[in-house]
């Protein structure tokens, strides 16, 4: 609701600011003055509106295939944790049940602390010395036989990726949009909302209205990327669904052992 609330008073601001410019405008030059131009100023304007278009456009369908790309290796990081989980089944006791119980405890750190924490662009050191403990606890597993070497590689294998899809998940948290790329499209912007003053129309309403939803739309759009460009905070965001799924999964299973 926060949120929602957020984004319908930025969006209202920036049509209100760009409405009160209009009539600062036309009251100075009067829309008579600039309807003469307003043949030259169309031409102009439809080159820049396309320009800043297209970048929008741009920038939007990189951010969302970010976002998707963050999503994708949550589900990866899930997998390859399940993947372990389940196969490390076939060696002995105590090993199997002790790198179980800490697959489970790093799920339950994942969902609970640093969830949250990635929302501030953190990691979780508890996470870090949970995984570590992971990798400590397979690498003292001896196969013994060639069937579990087969299996054991097999969990090597998974557990790498299961760390590589850690470390692309938390270094999402960290990754935007750069400072230059964010300044362009807000001058874009303002020259973009700017030109539209330039238009000398005889109905107020009607161009108050239009520079209004000009504003608007564009203000939409530069806030769908900056709620794209943190996929772990913000309007939209990467919820650690699948860890929970995991997570009922791995207690059911070791209920029934």
């Amino acid at each position: 609701m926060t949120d929602v609330l957020f984004l319908v008073s930025v969006t209202g601001l920036v049509m209100a600011v760009s409405v009160l410019c209009l009539l600062i405008i036309r009251k100075v030059y009067g829309h008579s003055l600039m309807a003469k131009h307003n043949d030259v100023a169309g031409f102009i304007y439809a080159v820049i509106g396309v320009i800043y278009a297209v970048l929008l456009a741009f920038v939007v369908i990189v951010e969302w295939e970010m976002f998707r790309d963050a999503d994708g290796k949550v589900q990866e990081e899930v997998q390859c944790m399940a993947s372990v989980f389940r196969d490390v089944e076939v060696f002995d006791e105590p090993q199997k049940s002790l790198v179980a119980k800490e697959i489970v405890n790093y799920t339950n750190i994942v969902i609970n602390e640093e969830w949250a924490l990635m929302a501030k662009e953190e990691a979780s050191e508890k996470a870090v010395k949970s995984i570590r403990r992971i990798f400590t606890l397979v690498t003292e597993i001896n196969p013994a036989n060639e069937h579990q070497k087969i299996w054991y590689q097999e969990i090597v294998t998974r557990l790498n990726n299961f760390h590589n899809a850690r470390n692309h998940r938390v270094q999402a948290a960290k990754e935007s949009i750069p400072d230059f790329m964010w300044s362009i499209m807000i001058v874009g912007a303002v020259i973009t909302i700017g030109f539209s003053f330039l238009f000398g129309t005889e109905n107020l309403w009607a161009q108050s209205f239009m520079v209004a939803s000009l504003a608007g739309i564009i203000t939409l759009v530069l806030l769908l990327i900056v709620a794209l460009d943190h996929p772990y905070a913000g309007i939209i965001i990467v919820k650690p669904e699948a860890f929970v799924d995991q997570l009922v999964r791995f207690k059911d299973f070791l209920v029934t052992q």
